[in-house]
């Protein structure tokens, strides 16, 4: 069985798209499963080898003829596209955050946020439970040797918005401890050679592009993170987190999950660049104070816990086999 997977990365897309997608593939190769990402030419330094790259759309609607399953995520697609691609293969699965695209026919919609969708949507996948999180999170939890002591910072795989230098010149002004600080940068981050630079002179631990995150986020007392994909990923990992929200697709999400006392949210992708280092500033007085506050960052690991339990990669992979495959 073949399934194609529409989606892509760009610095102006940022990388959680292809991760989540990924995290989906591996769940069902391990079931069987032959799988290929295609992507835009405009995006092709973010592909990988065995991509199919498409100069046109029209390109794409004709491979999703020829596979078994077609895997959109992409918000360029909006209901009337995804119409299209429906009418050329109805074993189609969508994944959607904001739920703003209007009714459009799938067989499947995932969404980790408790949404409703119309009836055009066949089987609707909606909850934590559903969050596609890479293979590593799908493992026990490791016991707990020492308690965490690291403020983790992790912008995305791309930092949009480039926040992660003024993050770490505001801390050093208010003489948070170096030596409690974790950087870590995507392969593709912004502005990266800069916030290498400044981890050096002040000896800030940073690591770039790593492939296993688990073990840095296990050590977090804390997290200032980007709101996508990673905000699922530390709730698994019960790391208590003030999230910069860097892109609009993010704001569903934190209004579900803010309320439940487990994270705060910074808004930042409705600013000019202009006003983004008061903002800083105010994200760096909501992580000084919750750095301090042991009360709330227990309650907080508590309430986390209980939200996302990793297995969500291999639970859809297994309903979409059952559905298509077994038997």
């Amino acid at each position: 069985m073949k399934a194609l997977i529409r989606a892509d990365a760009s610095v102006q897309i940022g990388m959680g798209h292809r991760v989540r997608c990924q995290a989906l593939v591996v769940a069902l190769q391990a079931l069987g499963w032959q799988c290929q990402f295609v992507v835009h030419r405009d995006c092709a330094a973010f592909s990988e080898l065995n991509d199919r790259l498409i100069d046109d759309e029209r390109e794409f609607l004709m491979l999703a003829m020829e596979a078994d399953l077609v895997i959109l995520d992409h918000y360029q697609y909006q209901a009337s596209d995804i119409e299209k691609v429906y009418q050329q293969q109805t074993n189609l699965f969508v994944l959607d955050d904001m739920n703003d695209r209007g009714a459009f026919p799938a067989r499947w919609v995932l969404n980790p946020l408790h949404e409703r969708y119309s009836s055009r949507v066949i089987t609707p996948l909606t909850g934590p439970q559903f969050a596609l999180l890479r293979p590593e999170f799908s493992a026990p939890a490791e016991p707990v040797i020492a308690p965490p002591e690291k403020l983790l910072i992790t912008l995305g795989g791309t930092d949009p918005l480039m926040l992660t230098l003024g993050i770490l010149q505001s801390l050093l002004r208010h003489a948070f401890p170096v030596e409690k600080i974790q950087v870590l940068l995507g392969k593709n981050a912004a502005n990266s050679e800069a916030v290498k630079a400044f981890s050096e002179q002040y000896g800030i631990q940073l690591a770039q592009g790593v492939v296993e995150v688990r073990p840095f986020m296990a050590n977090a007392r804390l997290a200032i993170a980007a709101a996508g994909g990673t905000l699922f990923e530390l709730a698994c990992m019960r790391v208590p987190t003030v999230f910069a929200q860097v892109a609009d697709n993010q704001t569903r999400s934190l209004e579900e999950h803010v309320p439940l006392g487990w994270c705060q949210c910074v808004r930042f992708d409705d600013l000019p660049e202009a006003k983004r280092s008061d903002q800083i500033e105010t994200l760096v007085h909501h992580v000084l104070l919750a750095w301090s506050d042991s009360a709330w960052r227990q309650a907080s690991r508590v309430t986390a816990q209980s939200l996302v339990d990793g297995q969500g990669s291999v639970r859809v992979a297994q309903i979409i086999h059952n559905a298509l495959v077994a038997k």
